[in-house]
């Protein structure tokens, strides 16, 4: 069996929040990050990874909205005023309906054959098309939308009436159901977030660090780069 490590649980409940905090926004402003976007979708055609991180494309800034999100929530050192109650509910309702979704079987099994269907269309009409995206709601809500606890989206009406959002917002509620099954796969628990809830901090702050760093290194990088020179052309007639 494979060891995994307080990182891997880590990266896992990151992906959960980013989920949260996107469904959130969406609900809200109609709007989300297209890099998270982009990781959380992909996420679910990851079939086989190596690494835990290469579910969400191998990057840690891929995860940037998550790490933000999880320290924003949790992190006992902030004002109450930046923790959102509606992305602590979506994180916990995730949990619970991955856990029961493993429990009945068949409807994981359903979905997984409509993520197939679903990446046979991304190879014809692109990775996030709104077909894609509406096959991928389509398996949120024929196998998950109707199981207890069910997730009540809150937010703007008329985002929420809009078809397009809505089928992102399912779309993504899955993908939060992928990151779910992950995070208990490497070892994860409720208890466990609890107990280490430290632990969890220390990470996404790690994480948070890293990010920063490469992105210093690549500014460095660019201000020590040479200038481009202009090459001068010889005219054809003097």
């Amino acid at each position: 069996m494979t060891d995994y490590t307080q990182q891997d649980r880590s990266l896992a409940l990151i992906g959960i929040y980013q989920v949260a905090q996107q469904v959130y926004n969406l609900a809200t402003t109609g709007k989300t990050d297209e890099l998270a976007y982009h990781t959380s979708i992909q996420s679910l055609f990851c079939e086989n990874p190596s690494k835990t991180l290469d579910v969400y494309g191998g990057d840690l800034l891929n995860l940037e909205v998550g790490i933000t999100s999880l320290l924003s929530q949790i992190n006992s050192g902030e004002g109450n005023q930046s923790r959102n109650l509606e992305i602590t509910r979506y994180v916990l309702s995730l949990m619970i309906l991955e856990k029961k979704l493993m429990k009945m079987g068949e409807p994981m099994q359903k979905i997984a054959r409509i993520l197939d269907v679903a990446k046979s269309q991304q190879a014809h009409f692109g990775m996030e098309h709104d077909n894609v995206i509406a096959s991928i709601a389509r398996a949120y809500s024929e196998n998950v939308s109707k199981v207890n606890p069910r997730i009540i989206v809150n937010g703007q009406h008329g985002h929420l009436q809009n078809p397009r959002i809505a089928n992102k917002i399912r779309a993504l509620l899955l993908a939060g159901i992928r990151s779910s099954l992950l995070w208990h796969q490497v070892g994860g628990s409720r208890w466990g977030l609890i107990w280490s809830r430290k632990k969890y901090l220390a990470d996404a702050l790690s994480f948070k660090e890293s990010i920063e760093k490469n992105r210093q290194d690549d500014d460095q990088n660019k201000n020590d780069a040479p200038p481009q020179t202009t090459k001068k052309i010889t005219p054809l007639k003097k």
